[in-house]
C-alpha cells in the first residue's frame, strides 16, 4: 500500500515496513539498510519523492533510519528469544524430577 503525497505516515505503516524488512532479511540475509532503502521506496514513494530533491532528502533519510532501527530492534528481539528457547530446550530436563517418598502415614 502506498501513500499519497503530503499524507501523514501513520506509525502502523512504518511498523509494517519494518516487518517487511525483517522478513526479507531473514529470507535473503542481505544487509538491513539495503533492504530498508528498497522497502521505503516501494511503500512510501508517493509521499516522499526522490532523494535528489533537496527538500525531501532529509525526510527520506529520516524515514529510512526509522524503519531500519525498528527492523534491527525486531531482529535483535528475535535473536534473544531464539537464544532463550535454545537454552530452555538444552536444559530440559534440568535434572531428575523430585521424588516423593511416603512416610506411610496418612494425612488428615
Amino acid at each position: 500500500m502506498s501513500h499519497e503525497y503530503d499524507d501523514p505516515i501513520p506509525p502502523k505503516a512504518i511498523e509494517e515496513a519494518a516487518l517487511i524488512v525483517v522478513e526479507r532479511q531473514l529470507l535473503a540475509g542481505r544487509p538491513v539498510i539495503d533492504i530498508t532503502h528498497e522497502v521505503v521506496a516501494e511503500r512510501f514513494c508517493a509521499c516522499v519523492s526522490a532523494a535528489d530533491m533537496a527538500d525531501n532528502a532529509s525526510i527520506l533519510a529520516a524515514l529510512e533510519r526509522n524503519v531500519a532501527e525498528r527492523a534491527e530492534g525486531m531482529l535483535a528481539a528475535r535473536q534473544l528469544l531464539n537464544r532463550i528457547d535454545r537454552a530452555s530446550q538444552d536444559s530440559f530436563p534440568a535434572s531428575d524430577p523430585p521424588a516423593w517418598i511416603s512416610s506411610g502415614q496418612t494425612r488428615t
